[in-house]
């Protein structure tokens, strides 16, 4: 267990040196592009960051089109898919909110997301392996909770908490790179590196917002069906389902991890196990937990919360019901 976690620490710190470096680097060559048309000082700076937050509005506008194009996903038309259709217009309602469109994606592994660019223009995409595994109470929380997703505007945030990287990127440029004149190659590398290191203490920060906004779906999910156990029991299956299903058919698309109402690596889909196997012992579900978080140190690099963290607090509401 603790080789497993071990690992996808070392995976995801991996990962993000190098989103971090990449980034880095692309920030440099545009540099020494706008350095070439003959730019410098301040004045190079503030394309740099306009040219960062322009391909930030454009991925916020293009981002539905991807996520649609990527994943295969096709709306649902009126009349089809009726009990689906009602849970959506039921807890869009109890949020107040538009009713979102809804999508099908045909993927057997269990998952779902939201998308859009605003309340009113959103869409909630779930694979036919979730309405085949999991049972109708369950499929109500995950509604919920991307209801939830929805309501907090969390694509909307989370698409501008990710411009934090790039602005500690030039802030540390800024006002630590000053004039080039009289500065050795030495010093300009130094700067790099610093810059880069911001870049990715802020990408950290926005892991940390990111799972945040995944405990505020949940617990609206929670409220709205009055009902945790429900979201619980669709949390463990999904993240289950990655230990137990054939590769061939575990068919989550990588680069919508962070959209998907769970990403448990395969060391947290490991600790779901134990904590069935547990359970089947008679072990409580407290002790089970207890052990399981012992090794949370992975979940910084995480978009999504450890599971075994969500259970627990879902497992506290569980006295409102």
């Amino acid at each position: 267990m603790a080789i497993i976690e071990k690992n996808m620490l070392g995976l995801n710190l991996r990962m993000l040196l190098v989103s971090a470096l990449v980034f880095g680097a692309i920030a440099a060559i545009f540099g020494l592009i706008i350095v070439s048309m003959g730019f410098s000082g301040s004045g190079s700076i503030l394309i740099w960051l306009g040219f960062s937050f322009a391909m930030l509005l454009v991925q916020w506008y293009l981002g539905p089109i991807i996520v649609v194009w990527s994943t295969g996903a096709r709306e649902v038309k009126e009349g089809a898919l009726p009990e689906l259709r009602q849970i959506l217009e039921k807890y869009s309602k109890l949020a107040e909110i538009p009713v979102p469109k809804l999508y099908l994606v045909e993927n057997p592994s269990p998952n779902a997301f939201a998308f859009g660019r605003t309340q009113k223009g959103s869409a909630i995409a779930v694979h036919t392996g979730l309405l085949r595994i999991l049972s109708k109470e369950e499929v109500e929380g995950v509604i919920a909770h991307e209801i939830g997703h929805i309501k907090h505007r969390d694509v909307l945030v989370m698409t501008f908490a990710s411009a934090l990287p790039i602005l500690l990127y030039y802030a540390f440029l800024i006002f630590f790179g000053g004039s080039r004149d009289n500065k050795g190659i030495g010093s300009y590398i130094a700067v790099i590196i610093g810059a880069n290191v911001a870049s990715f203490l802020g990408q950290l920060l926005v892991l940390l917002v990111s799972r945040e906004r995944e405990y505020y779906a949940d617990g609206f999910s929670a409220l709205a069906t009055r009902n945790p156990k429900s979201l619980m029991s669709a949390l463990a299956k999904i993240s289950y389902a990655s230990v137990v299903m054939p590769k061939e058919e575990n068919q989550d698309n990588k680069s919508m991890n962070s959209f998907y109402i769970a990403h448990p690596s395969s060391g947290e889909s490991q600790s779901i196990k134990n904590i069935a196997l547990a359970l089947g012992k008679g072990e409580s579900f407290e002790q089970a937990l207890a052990n399981e978080k012992k090794n949370s140190l992975m979940e910084i690099f995480m978009t999504h919360p450890l599971t075994v963290k969500r259970l627990d607090r879902l497992n506290k509401m569980r006295t409102w019901q």
